[in-house]
């Protein structure tokens, strides 16, 4: 006959069958049940995950949205300042450029959503 070594640990047997409550249990069942508590529980946390992404994705779009608005409300207020002689020639097309440039990354990553 072929020794055939044991598939469980001694110290694994001894603990299931001496500690009062597990030894009325079948272990083979139990972790069966803990199997399926696992399984659905990656079940749920990537469902829950899913429904996540596009209320961040919503979330993106709307950030750039007010951040388009912001900017294009700056461009109006600098072109005031300029009308009313608060600001320089320089300064305001350097404010312009930025604030063009800013806009322009705006609606690119706008053009992504769309």
């Amino acid at each position: 006959m072929i020794d055939v070594p044991p598939l469980h640990p001694d110290w694994l047997v001894s603990f299931w069958l001496e500690t009062p409550f597990l030894n009325k249990l079948d272990p083979h069942v139990m972790l069966i049940f803990l199997l399926v508590v696992v399984v659905i529980g990656i079940v749920r946390s990537r469902k829950l995950l899913q429904k996540q992404e596009p209320d961040t994705d919503e979330k993106q779009f709307q950030l750039l949205l007010k951040k388009k608005a912001v900017i294009e409300e700056q461009i109006t207020r600098l072109e005031m300042q300029k009308k009313q002689g608060e600001m320089a020639e320089e300064q305001y097309v350097k404010s312009l450029e930025e604030y063009k440039k800013h806009l322009e990354n705006v609606k690119s990553d706008l053009l992504r959503f769309t």
